[in-house]
């Protein structure tokens, strides 16, 4: 498995992909760009950290699935021993020790370690760094999402990386000089680095394969070993465990903070990505110099990805602390045990692996902020919805083929506001009615006036508004209005040809433009409207019968020798309309000419 070619850790699933780009703003080292349109994770960036997977709950970002590995194992000759890291009792809630460990050896497990006593020798290997007096700056190592970060990011201080193994490497070390068989380890890891951490040159033969613990609850899931029956719901009997006396979380001594004085700035605790990239940053700048840095990228491995996502950090280390408070336990202490234990390499090294970044020019980076929309440096937002800090940063990733402007916030928004102006601009139906809107009816009347002045063809043009309409939307209210008006333009449109225009003008206000129409018809069709409404009454439809059927005030102009523009014809219909308003309801009007 060492030298086997293997599939990315963490990939993109283009098919589970909800486009909210919310891997692409949280991940910490940026290792996902977003190009037209789909998401891809930058390899040689990424950090294994698991941001993106625990960030998507739509599951567009997926974990390799090495399981098929474990089952390989449990099908052969050799004897599989499952390490589980000391999370296990939380990442396996709510599954008791005795049911974790009958539910391993259904799925055919030899037997089950821990890696306590790796986190001890661990543990106390760094207290032998920490203590002495010539020790140079030295940083944790056993994250290797922290690792990954300073090799990839900070390669200056790679050298300044503690040379220590991972508490599980040194507890399957451990496991092989122990047992006297040719065992396979499987390790049960509460992250994902460590599945792709298992195959370093410098492990190899100590870890067979690691898995996490959402893959374990999986392969007992599907093997259904977990029944009424055949699980004991009782805590079974206790047995002697170990007390850890050296290590806190994942091998780093205890006696190195508990010792500190918070006010002494030679002990650096840092959790996260985000801090341990100001601290390192801070560090190189000179403005400050911890001799130690104590880096995780959670709050304990208890907070890894992989530790039942479901519950939060405060109820799992309740669980953790429950477990180990069981009454009736015997406790022996590890240093005594680790006095009788065979010696084991606890040296590694480090190598730099620093991502390449191309660096685009001044002039580069102008040209696409103004690509972007910001006429200069001093008119960027710098307001990270994009994900990066800067607009700066964004345009020097756009550069580089790692994002584009669509992951610009601000940018998008503006975008949108002005298609949305113009498809309003665009619009030519009235949603309320369905009729042709005053922007396209202004549009039909520039063309059929233009028409008529050059070929004298007849044209007459109709504003009909409708007597105390208001009183309409007092009875009936907003909505009933409203279907009276959508009532009212169907009513008008069921008696006009194809060749006529009707249009919603403006509130309860209507506009028929007649080509081909003289004065004379006009007033007829005017007339014939009005019988129709009357017909139709679309207010008895509405259930009120207590005032008259509807009745329309009508202003009719026909174009002529002073009638050849389109506004003053416009116009010349508005004023006969309103001396037919001003005459009483139902009444028509005729523009001079």
């Amino acid at each position: 498995m060492m030298g086997a070619l293997r599939e990315p850790l963490i990939a993109h699933s283009r098919d589970d992909c909800r486009e909210c780009w919310g891997c692409f703003r949280h991940c910490p080292v940026k290792a996902i760009r977003v190009v037209d349109g789909a998401s891809d994770v930058i390899q040689e960036k990424c950090v294994s950290c698991g941001l993106c997977v625990s960030e998507c709950t739509a599951g567009g970002h997926l974990v390799r699935d090495d399981t098929p590995l474990v089952l390989e194992l449990l099908k052969s000759r050799r004897p599989v021993v499952a390490l589980m890291a000391t999370e296990f009792v939380a990442a396996l809630h709510p599954f008791t020790i005795p049911e974790v460990e009958r539910a391993l050896a259904a799925l055919g497990f030899h037997s089950v370690e821990s890696t306590l006593l790796g986190e001890e020798m661990v543990a106390q290997e760094y207290e032998r760094i920490h203590a002495r007096e010539d020790a140079l700056f030295v940083m944790r190592s056993t994250c290797p999402v922290a690792v990954s970060f300073v090799q990839k990011y900070y390669p200056t201080l790679t050298p300044a990386l503690a040379p220590v193994v991972p508490p599980y490497i040194a507890q399957a070390r451990l496991i092989r000089q122990l047992y006297t068989e040719d065992v396979a380890i499987v390790y049960v890891s509460p992250c994902y680095a460590r599945k792709d951490e298992v195959y370093d040159p410098q492990f190899a033969g100590a870890v067979d394969v690691a898995i996490d613990f959402t893959e374990l609850k999986a392969l007992i899931a599907g093997a259904s070993v977990r029944s009424d029956r055949g699980m004991p719901s009782s805590p079974g009997a206790c047995r002697p465990g170990l007390l850890k006396e050296i290590s806190l979380t994942d091998g780093f001594p205890r006696q190195t903070l508990v010792s500190r004085d918070m006010t002494n700035q030679t002990v650096h605790v840092v959790r996260g990505l985000e801090q341990l990239d100001r601290l390192l940053s801070a560090m190189l700048s000179g403005e400050t110099a911890p001799a130690i840095v104590d880096m995780l990228n959670c709050e304990g491995c208890i907070d890894g990805p992989a530790v039942n996502p479901g519950l939060s950090l405060f109820a799992k280390r309740n669980i953790e602390s429950s477990a180990r408070d069981l009454p009736g336990t015997t406790r022996v202490s590890t240093r005594s045990v680790l006095g009788v234990l065979p010696s084991i390499e606890l040296v590694r090294s480090f190598t730099a692996q620093p991502v390449r970044v191309p660096r685009p020019s001044d002039n580069q980076v102008d040209a696409a902020l103004a690509a972007g929309g910001f006429v200069s440096r001093a008119d960027v937002l710098d307001c990270g919805a994009c994900g990066y800090s800067t607009c700066v940063e964004h345009a020097t990733a756009i550069l580089g083929v790692d994002s584009t402007w669509t992951m610009c916030f601000p940018l998008q928004r503006r975008r949108l506001l002005h298609a949305e102006e113009a498809l309003a601009a665009a619009e030519t139906l009235d949603p309320l009615t369905g009729l042709w809107n005053r922007r396209a009816f202004a549009s039909r009347l520039e063309l059929e006036t233009a028409r008529h002045v050059r070929y004298g063809t007849p044209l007459s043009l109709m504003l009909l508004d409708i007597d105390a309409f208001g009183a309409v939307n007092d009875v009936l209210g907003e909505a009933g209005g409203d279907r009276v008006l959508k009532a009212v333009g169907e009513v008008f449109s069921a008696q006009l040809r194809s060749t006529d225009m009707v249009a919603r003008f403006v509130a309860d206000q209507f506009a028929i433009l007649l080509p081909g129409v003289a004065k004379t018809a006009a007033f007829a069709v005017a007339e014939k409207l009005k019988d129709a409404l009357r017909c139709a009454d679309p207010m008895a439809a509405e259930g009120y019968t207590e005032r008259g059927a509807l009745s329309i005030s009508v202003g009719i102009a026909t174009a002529g020798e002073a009638l050849r523009d389109a506004m003053v014809f416009l116009e010349a219909a508005d004023a006969a309309l309103h001396e037919a308003m001003a005459g009483g309801s139902d009444q028509v009007r005729l523009a001079p000419g």
